[in-house]
């Protein structure tokens, strides 16, 4: 891993230091930041929510149960008996295992949820971005998720941000 990170790095520098020295502007952007922080995700994320709200609810129903569960374990353990302990922890057990699994599907469906709307939206995202670069005159784009530090001038994300929300708007 560390190689890895080496040779990502001497890679950037040696592409940073040959444009530098050709006189390019270079310039940072993090395509799915800006996406996934946009109105119209944002939109699109909320009809997903609303899709499992019953399985949000159940979550933070469990979450609740096995807190109060635990809570009364330690408040009341010492003068239960071993079978009303064994009771306890048992359904402390199978509501962790609920909670898992509802929490899994919610998972699963946002993970399919992100890639199908970054599928759906990167011809417009691209697009859009194409048209910044070439309005702010950059020579190369570095990914902003494999870049350590840039100068907040140099990073093209926010500015990708408001042009998306400006093209959703327009819609």
């Amino acid at each position: 891993m560390l190689k890895w990170t080496k040779i990502a790095v001497a890679g950037l520098f040696f592409v940073a230091s040959t444009a530098m020295a050709a006189g390019s502007k270079i310039a940072v952007v993090d395509m799915e930041r800006a996406l996934f922080q946009s109105d119209g995700a944002k939109a699109s994320f909320k009809q997903v929510e609303d899709q499992f709200g019953d399985d949000l609810g159940k979550i933070k129903q469990l979450e609740k149960e096995m807190m109060e569960s635990q809570e009364k374990l330690q408040k009341d353990g010492a003068i239960m008996s071993d079978e009303e302990q064994r009771k306890i922890r048992n359904n402390i057990k199978e509501q962790q295992s609920e909670f898992k699994f509802f929490a899994g599907k919610l998972q699963q469906a946002e993970q399919q949820w992100r890639q199908q709307f970054f599928r759906a939206n990167l011809p417009r995202l691209q697009d859009i971005l194409k048209t910044l670069i070439e309005a702010e005159k950059v020579d190369i784009v570095l990914n902003g998720q494999a870049v350590i530090h840039v100068v907040p001038d140099l990073d093209l994300t926010k500015k990708l941000l408001n042009k998306l929300n400006e093209a959703s708007a327009a819609k």
